[in-house]
């Protein structure tokens, strides 16, 4: 059942890109899991994991991921979001890996980086870090916090390199 709400999670947060078909698992490790699926005719990688906290614990946060998608073309190689169940407020999300602090830009259910030229420093932390905390306002105000593990981000990230050469 985890296996096929993850790849229903992948097509949802590739609905971006025309024509995604359905996931194929590459791989996991301790948190992380690494994706492949069809884009515009052409193989696109992913990698993500669950949030291991979701604070207050009263509130409905619905699942919440940290997603890193690999890109073939442009400057950055890489696109990391963020997907809650909620909608979340117009106002930056924090995300602070080990002491490295970056801003995600919120849309919708969805938050992107900020600035696309910190996607490498960005994913470098991720490698390096141990845990990723995420500080966010939901559209109705509510303020949460997401712990991420990134215990097994650096093998997944390489199999989905290998898995879209």
């Amino acid at each position: 059942m985890k296996i096929t709400s993850t790849a229903l999670a992948i097509v949802v947060l590739s609905s971006t890109c025309a024509l995604a078909q359905s996931p194929r698992m590459l791989g996991s490790n301790e948190s992380w899991s690494a994706w492949k699926t069809r884009e515009r005719n052409a193989s696109a990688c992913y990698v993500f994991s669950d949030a291991i906290s979701k604070k207050p614990e009263r509130l409905d946060h619905g699942r919440v991921t940290l997603f890193v998608r690999l890109l073939r073309r442009g400057k950055a190689r890489t696109e990391a979001s963020l997907q809650a169940g909620y909608e979340f407020a117009p106002v930056s999300i924090r995300v602070r890996v080990d002491g490295k602090n970056f801003n995600l830009i919120p849309r919708g259910k969805y938050a992107w980086l900020r600035r696309a030229e910190r996607e490498a420093e960005f994913v470098r932390a991720l490698q390096k870090g141990r845990t990723a905390s995420v500080e966010a306002t939901s559209r109705r105000g509510n303020k949460t916090t997401y712990s991420f593990s990134l215990r097994g981000f650096t093998a997944m990230m390489r199999k989905a390199r290998q898995g879209c050469r």
